[in-house]
């Protein structure tokens, strides 16, 4: 795939990200409004954590990680009536392996219900985990038939499908909770069941399109499959990582339920926030990168890895430092209009929008991380990944630790960010020893010149937002006495308006300001998707 492509593709996989976490914007709406920060809310959130982290070790994470690299190798070198036998051989043990796992955990949060004394809270978690522990097998497969898809160069249905999810619970939310009892647990346990539903639709949505292009669902046990085991020796040494990151993340639950009651639910809001972005464009473009830097290291050509990693990391930055800096500056405005209704105070939305603050620049780290790392999984090498995840997951513990007595959970946050930040530069300078620079000279020059398009745009947003308050001193030299009449009775369009509006000034002072320092990336980003069409990307 040329540059131009990989943007396109990002782009059109960025839109169904796009749509599915608009989608996920309102489930997150409607969470707030029905369970706000209470003890149902925690409960659910700790409960929903543990089926994600088994979906990262056996899912998107190291299965897909593994997985994709091998299956390109295959594809190219061997043809497809092989890479359809290995395929089936991975489909086997890895059904086999989660419904194991899912009847071993429902086993003993069972035994746990029954045979330990606990807190309402503990109690609560653990049957919802019984419920949802399934989500955990069907999730597996979808990212594992994702897997395959991506490595076709079939990006647009494996992007789409996570809507699904969002669509079963917003329905369950809205059509079957206001129907249940507002006391006890019926409706966040209803909501738990959707999310079993949700992920048996997004298996099926799957299966027709691998069908069209020759994978059956079969079981065809055969360790003797040399890539089989490849796969999953890679597996071992990613899960690793990847476990310890994501039972580091599972910690940051439980200490988060330790400093308090809600703090668990101020920074899940939080992180719903952050993920949008960061899934529109970075998670697409990682999602790109892995099957075409695979393809680039199986044609040893380290120096069109060298080149599309140059291109990935400037757009990427184009994009996501000026979404950081709009976060930072309007996360309480923000936060007000997404949750600010029914059970959710405007106390819960100061604590949400500290917790937004301290995650807004892990945007730029976050971001950066998509791209890094399939830099080392395209080489088949899990192990160095690994190895920086340990020590970063060490010092995450470490600066959580110390940041959350000053700070409470928005240390959590701050931590997170900050480790992040450390792995970042270490794998840059892995990268750079291994494949030589990308054009780092070239980079940092790019990112200056964002950094003050974004200043700008910074400033731009905040004199509009401020400017459009009715209460504010300079409201009555530019604001009409029908709009403040009108902001004044409809609480909704008085938070709507000036943000929306302070948004896109902010875009357009930062395009401006961008063309004004010459920003090649503009250009590009333009010249890449202008032709951009569904049908070209899906036969890329």
């Amino acid at each position: 795939m040329d540059k131009k492509k990989i943007i396109r593709s990002a782009g059109v996989v960025g839109f169904f990200i796009l749509f599915s976490r608009a989608f996920g914007l309102v489930r997150e709406i409607a969470m707030a409004a029905f369970f706000g920060s209470s003890l149902a809310m925690d409960a659910f959130v700790v409960a929903f954590r543990i089926p994600n982290l088994f979906r990262s070790l056996f899912g998107e994470g190291a299965l897909s990680s593994a997985f994709v690299p091998v299956f390109t190798e295959t594809l190219e070198k061997q043809g497809r009536e092989k890479v359809w036998s290995f395929a089936a051989n991975m489909f086997s043990f890895l059904s086999l392996t989660l419904a194991a796992l899912v009847a071993a955990g429902i086993l003993l949060a069972s035994l746990a219900l029954v045979i330990l004394p606990l807190s309402p809270r503990i109690a609560l978690i653990l049957d919802l985990l019984r419920i949802m522990l399934p989500y955990m097998f069907f999730i597996c497969l979808t990212a594992f038939f994702s897997a395959i898809l991506n490595s076709l160069r079939r990006f647009v249905l494996p992007a789409a499908t996570p809507v699904a999810m969002n669509i079963v619970m917003i329905a369950v939310l809205f059509l079957v909770c206001p129907f249940l009892p507002a006391s006890g647990d019926w409706r966040i346990k209803a909501v738990a069941w959707s999310v079993v539903a949700a992920g048996i639709i997004q298996v099926v949505m799957q299966l027709p399109q691998l069908a069209q292009y020759g994978f059956r669902v079969r079981l065809s046990m055969d360790w003797r499959d040399p890539r089989v085991r490849r796969v999953w020796q890679l597996m071992g040494v990613t899960i690793i990582g990847v476990g310890v990151t994501q039972v580091n993340v599972q910690l940051n639950s439980i200490v988060a339920v330790l400093i308090g009651p809600g703090s668990p639910s101020y920074l899940y809001y939080a992180e719903r926030l952050i993920y949008l972005p960061l899934g529109i464009f970075a998670t697409a473009l990682g999602t790109i990168l892995l099957p075409t830097f695979s393809g680039h290291i199986t044609q040893g050509r380290t120096d069109l890895v060298r080149d599309t990693l140059n291109h990935a990391l400037r757009q990427l930055m184009f994009i996501m430092l000026p979404v950081a800096v709009g976060m930072f500056v309007l996360a309480k405005p923000i936060v007000r209009l997404v949750y600010e209704r029914g059970a959710f105070s405007a106390f819960s939305t100061d604590m949400t929008t500290l917790a937004v603050q301290c995650y807004a620049p892990g945007l730029i780290v976050f971001s950066l991380l998509k791209v890094l790392i399939p830099v080392f999984y395209a080489q088949q090498d899990m192990k160095t990944p690994m190895k920086i995840g340990l020590a970063c997951t060490a010092l995450n513990v470490a600066l959580m630790l110390i940041l959350m007595w000053p700070m409470k959970h928005a240390g959590i946050a701050l931590a997170t960010v900050l480790s992040s930040g450390v792995q970042v530069v270490i794998m840059g300078v892995l990268v750079h020893r291994r494949i030589g620079s990308p054009g780092w000279r070239n980079i940092f020059g790019a990112v200056g010149r964002m950094a003050v398009a974004s200043a700008a745009m910074a400033l731009a947003a905040l004199w509009v937002y401020h400017g459009l308050q009715p209460d504010s001193p300079q409201a009555g030299t530019w604001l009409s006495h029908s709009w403040r009449v009108a902001s004044a009775q409809h609480g909704l369009l008085r938070q709507l308006v000036p943000l929306g509006l302070s948004v896109a000034s902010a875009v357009l002072v930062y395009g401006a300001v961008a063309a004004a320092c010459q920003c090649s990336e503009l250009g590009e980003l333009w010249a890449a998707l202008r032709h951009r069409s569904m049908a070209k990307t899906d036969d890329g």
